[in-house]
C-alpha cells in the first residue's frame, strides 16, 4: 500500500482534484486541495485507517 500510496501520488491526485474543482467553480474547495499540506494530511489519515483496518480484520481472524 505505501508503495502506490507515496506522498507524490497524493498531490498529484490533490491537484488534479483542485483543477477540476477550479473547473467546476468552486475556488475555496480548489485552494483546499492546491495547499501541499493537504497531502501529508491524507497521507497520514489514509495510513491510520489501514492500519484500523488491519487491526480489525486481525482480530475477526482470531476468534
Amino acid at each position: 500500500m505505501r508503495k502506490i500510496l507515496t506522498p507524490g501520488v497524493v498531490a498529484g491526485l490533490l491537484a488534479a482534484g483542485a483543477v477540476a474543482a477550479g473547473l467546476a467553480g468552486r475556488p475555496a474547495l480548489a485552494a483546499f486541495l492546491s495547499d501541499p499540506d493537504t497531502a501529508a494530511h491524507v497521507v497520514t489519515a489514509a495510513g491510520a485507517i489501514g492500519a484500523l483496518v488491519a487491526g480489525a480484520l486481525q482480530g475477526v481472524r482470531a476468534e
